[in-house]
């Protein structure tokens, strides 16, 4: 067990070395690329999309940590008018 140790402490070193090195090449060549810019939405602004309603009625009861306490639900319906 002794005899393995030193090699494999040595190997895992090497290789978080290489690891860090990799991120911080990655970083510096990604350092000043340029991103778009998303465009904010105001409420003063006239909104073009449509209407987007979520449910999540199909998702099964979780289950608790405690046997004695009622079966909780999680999602419920969406509805709305626009």
């Amino acid at each position: 067990m002794d005899q393995l140790l030193v090699p494999v402490g040595m190997t895992v070193v090497v290789l978080c070395l290489l690891a860090v090195a990799l991120c911080i090449v990655s970083m510096a060549f990604s350092f000043g690329l340029k991103r778009p810019k998303i465009a904010e939405y105001t409420l003063d602004q006239r909104w073009e999309n449509g209407p987007t309603l979520f449910s999540a009625t199909e998702i099964q009861p979780m289950a608790l940590s405690r046997h004695f306490e009622p079966g909780d639900t999680e999602g419920g319906s969406a509805s709305g008018k626009w």
